[in-house]
């Protein structure tokens, strides 16, 4: 399993981020027309180093959650519910670590309306499968 697609499975499995995006926690890309709030899981990067004896099992991946609301309040809550959800915690496979390195805040205005994003920007060390 990717470790984007396993985050994506920690944070569904997170009663906070239930309660507060149900099941739209999604990779990629949040489908056309979905409602509001979600979460966004997107890869950043991934590096796959080397040693002399070969590739390293443990790596560190990069990722960033788009926490989507309505309202920048919403956005907030949600980006605050992710961090709550996995930075610290005990994962499972394949995570070894999961920190917060950044916080962001923007929006975007839309038809019909405006999108608050909070963007989480997660460093995951993790073994590849």
């Amino acid at each position: 399993m990717s470790v984007s697609a396993a985050l994506r499975d920690a944070l569904l499995a997170a009663p906070g981020i239930a309660a507060l995006v149900g099941t739209r926690v999604y990779r990629d890309e949040r489908p056309e027309g979905d409602p509001l709030p979600a979460i966004v899981v997107l890869l950043v990067s991934d590096p796959r180093s080397m040693t002399y004896s070969g590739a390293q099992s443990l790596r560190r991946a990069r990722l960033q959650l788009d926490c989507l609301g309505n309202s920048r309040g919403l956005a907030d809550e949600i980006g605050e519910a992710a961090i709550a959800a996995i930075e610290g915690k005990v994962l499972g496979a394949p995570f070894d670590s999961v920190r917060i390195a950044n916080v962001r805040n923007d929006s975007s205005r839309g038809d019909p309306a405006t999108t608050f994003r909070t963007a989480v920007d997660v460093m995951a060390w993790h073994h590849s499968s």
